[in-house]
């Protein structure tokens, strides 16, 4: 496999994926150069996602401000993460479990199209559970997309180890998304679903 070696500014023009760059950074008090493969643990950002907890069941005042402060946390932590460029989204993405907690807590707790409890909402809690939906999905859109651009992408095989042996999507999970998100998204995410399978054959025999 051959490497590449760029200084950060320049990657984007490189048209190499990403799985193949390298990149030259300086750090330390020393100001020493350094060269690390551009999907690296170290160059993963120290942000600590929160998991999400859904709308509180009882309205009181206390709790609507506690969910509506804490919705807003994970909401602006996932509009950082949406607003990184490229490589240092996927180093997040495969190297801060703390992020993967928070996408999967989620998941789990997010109230469904059915749920009876999203139908007395105060629409202050309502607007930020939906405006957090939203960035939620739009993480998930984003890590199931291998090639953003012709300057953004990662060799498709290698997208597929990354998104299987990471735990990224699961059977699991791709169900969750399709209850949760289906309804209003259902064009975007068969495109996120299919791309998925096609890249990684493995989940087609739910292993």
């Amino acid at each position: 496999m051959q490497a590449i070696c760029c200084n950060y500014k320049d990657m984007a023009c490189s048209r190499v994926p990403l799985d193949e760059q390298h990149v030259t950074e300086v750090s330390g008090p020393q100001g020493r150069e350094r060269t690390l493969p551009a999907l690296h643990p170290e160059r993963k950002e120290d942000r600590g996602f929160v998991p999400y907890t859904p709308p509180p069941e009882d309205h009181s005042p206390a709790q609507v401000e506690e969910f509506l402060e804490h919705a807003q946390f994970i909401s602006e932590d996932l509009e950082w993460l949406l607003a990184l460029p490229h490589d240092k989204f996927w180093c997040q993405v495969v190297f801060d479990e703390s992020l993967q907690r928070c996408l999967d807590s989620y998941l789990r707790l997010a109230p469904r199209g059915i749920d009876s409890s999203c139908l007395s909402l105060s629409p202050a809690v309502s607007e930020a559970q939906r405006h957090l939906h939203r960035s939620v999905f739009m993480v998930f859109l984003r890590m199931a997309t291998h090639k953003e651009s012709k300057e953004n992408f990662i060799t498709p095989a290698v997208f597929g180890e990354i998104i299987y042996d990471n735990f990224l999507f699961d059977i699991p999970k791709i169900l969750d998304l399709c209850v949760l998100f289906g309804r209003g998204n259902s064009q975007l995410l068969h495109k996120m679903i299919e791309n998925i399978f096609m890249q990684q054959p493995s989940y087609s025999g739910g292993t």
